[in-house]
């Protein structure tokens, strides 16, 4: 694993880089950020622009290649970038308050003698009345969700172009969100020191034309807090005022998440694993004897508002990423940090640093310390031989990782079917009606499918799959 920093200029000489992100299949890096003048360097001068590009190169010690700047679309600085899952498109988010979806499209521009490939805005989604500062991609490419400096967060359908819904409850700026890869579940974080889990009605899930999410948990303190509560009753009455006063002003200050005083900065970036079994939020901090210790919390699927491990670090936590590879576990692990059959990476980057981690160990994989002059901004995978670092420092770094460094890796062909249908971008997963559940009094017996072709409203026919099933009751009934 080796660590390093190329020595070039990125977005001027003293100007930010705010996201950073890279194409799942090609060569190529972009930046996100703000631009005031032309960049001179080697008698060359690139172009200006909030969004540039850069080729990665092969058996290099450049790292990358200047191949050009997106100078038209936004006006102001961008602060967050993504590619969707295939690469055909990716989103950017800006201070003018717009999103605009990219296309990739070969084109013919004037003074050029062939045609060549080239990114073009598709789209532009308005609806946040503020700066936009974090958005993320549904697994099949059809559904972005965005928060911003409004307070808001917003589920576009990208293929209509238009505003599903808007969620609101957040008291201050949303910083961060992240989608379920099974597309049943936003988390949004603010700093108001609360996450919100929005859930997707069951009517809804197979229709990406009117998604719906209702609020389901509020993240703001732990549990223990609440048992504090009820031992708080079994006290004397001549000590009750006091602990109760005590209580009060511990709960002013014990919260989840790092406040305003304590995060300096607009950057509070979660993220989902790719299987979609658990998230984990940054900007977080555990009490201890009432001194905080800053850190991240994992939190399950199952019980997405209670946090099932915290991992430490020396200064804030800002930004989660997963590595979007599997890996084989290692069979002399015998306390992983979530129990799998197979293994994934993720790297969480504070303020100063970089620590990466493995499913199967509560401790760091590797720390790289002291990477930037200034706070990082974003964190993005290749594959799993490289990962990029943004910062507001205007440079970035990157870490190459050997081959097999993290395990050997396993295809999609050999994972189980609920991550199998995932990679499937043509559609929403589905549940499994195959799948007995012992547990219930009522199971289901597949015989056969069949397929119905019904014709819409607007005369189009929709092929529909109905499956024929009995239950067990009738069955026993005929």
């Amino acid at each position: 694993m080796k660590l390093v920093i190329p020595n070039i200029i990125w977005h001027g000489e003293k100007e930010r880089i705010m996201a950073i992100a890279i194409h799942p299949t090609q060569n190529l890096l972009l930046t996100g950020g703000s631009d005031s003048k032309i960049v001179e360097k080697d008698n060359m001068s690139e172009d200006v622009g909030v969004i540039k590009m850069w080729t990665i190169l092969e058996n290099s010690t450049k790292m990358v290649e200047f191949a050009g700047a997106i100078n038209s679309g936004h006006e102001q600085t961008v602060n967050c970038l993504k590619f969707s899952p295939s690469g055909r498109n990716f989103a950017s988010g800006s201070d003018d308050y717009k999103i605009i979806i990219w296309s990739q499209q070969v084109r013919q521009t004037f003074g050029q003698s062939e045609p060549r490939l080239q990114w073009w805005p598709f789209a532009v989604l308005t609806g946040h009345c503020k700066e936009i500062y974090d958005l993320q991609w549904s697994k099949n490419g059809e559904i972005l969700v965005s928060g911003g400096l409004d307070k808001y967060v917003i589920v576009w359908n990208v293929k209509k172009q238009k505003q599903l819904q808007t969620l609101d409850g957040h008291t201050s700026y949303v910083q961060g969100v992240t989608i379920d890869p099974r597309l049943k579940t936003i988390v949004s974080l603010s700093q108001d020191r609360t996450a919100r889990v929005w859930k997707l009605l069951k009517a809804q899930r197979k229709n990406l034309n009117n998604l719906q999410f209702y609020p389901q948990h509020v993240v703001r303190k732990l549990e223990n807090a609440q048992k504090a509560d009820s031992q708080l009753q079994s006290n004397s009455q001549d000590q009750q005022q006091q602990s109760q006063q005590q209580q009060t002003e511990e709960k002013k200050q014990n919260g989840i998440f790092l406040g305003e005083t304590s995060l300096f900065t607009f950057v509070r970036r979660p993220d989902w694993s790719p299987d979609g079994s658990f998230y984990i939020l940054p900007a977080a901090e555990f009490w201890v004897d009432n001194k905080p210790i800053m850190g991240a919390y994992g939190f399950l699927r199952q019980s997405p508002q209670v946090p099932c491990f915290f991992l430490p670090t020396n200064t804030p936590a800002l930004v989660i990423r997963f590595c979007p590879k599997y890996f084989t576990r290692n069979p002399d692990i015998q306390q992983p940090l979530i129990d799998l059959p197979y293994k994934m990476i993720f790297a969480i980057g504070t303020v100063d640093s970089l620590l990466l981690y493995s499913t199967d160990s509560p401790t760091p994989l590797a720390i790289f310390g002291n990477l930037h002059y200034a706070s990082i901004t974003d964190i993005c995978f290749r594959g799993s031989n490289l990962i990029a670092i943004s910062s507001c420092d205007g440079f970035c770094s990157f870490v190459q990782i050997e081959e097999g460094y993290f395990g050997q890796e396993v295809p999609i062909e050999q994972l189980p079917e609920y991550i199998k249908v995932l990679y499937n971008n043509d559609k929403i997963e589905e549940e499994d009606v195959s799948k007995k559940n012992e547990e219930s009094k009522k199971q289901e017996i597949i015989t056969e499918q069949r397929v119905e072709y019904k014709e819409t409203q607007d005369g189009k026919k929709k092929k529909m799959i109905i499956p024929k099933t009995l239950s067990i009751d009738q069955q026993c009934q005929k």
